[in-house]
């Protein structure tokens, strides 16, 4: 919408003075906002950055460590290197994110991941546990669907698109779009666009891919 579209430019154009006052790129700090959509319970984060190799799925495993669930995701990467990813995510069990250190939480360690290529799989695989200590994903009726179910996946080309589209179908846990997205960078692809879902304790993620270096996807 217009108020969305707004605010991007305003990002964009904060980035961009940034960029003028810096002599590397690369060291840049992302520009981030978070606004609860109170109607949704949920918490829209918008984040602004120069476009890099694994962006999406650094910016999905930070969220993560942050201790957020992650409930869908949006990609748009402009022809001028610039990114702009929104995440709409919330607090296990509490709704919008609420919590000033889980955003600062959030912020530090995109900057490890980005700037100094942290591995970020060793801190998820601690918040899972520490989550699953206060009984986040604990025994419900979904949780045999969850723990039973076989992780399908799907690609397949539109022609007349020219894109590739992978479908996955994969039992909901902390860490899985980090995992997913990783797994198609480090297969030399880039994410164009990411449709994130869940139903059920199940996670239905949708990405259309592209070759890095813009080759046709065999």
């Amino acid at each position: 919408d217009n108020a969305e579209i707004s605010l991007h430019i305003q990002m964009v154009n904060r980035l961009l003075t940034s960029i003028a006052m810096t002599d590397s790129v690369g060291s840049l700090r992302p520009i981030i906002d978070w606004k609860d959509d109170l109607n949704r319970s949920l918490t829209v984060v918008n984040v602004v950055t120069w476009d890099r190799a694994g962006l999406f799925y650094k910016l999905a495993g930070a969220l993560s460590v942050a201790g957020l669930n992650i409930l869908g995701a949006k990609v748009i990467s402009r022809t001028d290197h610039i990114a702009i990813d929104t995440f709409y995510v919330v607090e296990p069990g509490r709704g919008p994110v609420q919590s000033a250190s889980a955003q600062e939480k959030f912020a530090r360690t995109i900057d490890e991941a980005l700037v100094a290529s942290k591995d970020l799989l060793p801190d998820i695989l601690a918040q899972a546990k520490k989550i699953a200590a206060t009984r986040y994903l604990s025994s419900s009726s979904g949780e045999t669907l969850q723990s039973s179910f076989p992780p399908t996946v799907d690609v397949y080309h539109e022609l007349s698109m020219q894109r590739t589209i992978v479908e996955i179908q994969a039992r909901d846990q902390i860490g899985l779009l980090y995992r997913l997205a990783k797994t198609i960078s480090d297969h030399g692809f880039d994410i164009t666009f990411a449709r994130i879902g869940t139903e059920r304790g199940v996670a239905i993620d949708t990405f259309h891919i592209e070759d890095a270096n813009r080759a046709p996807v065999d």
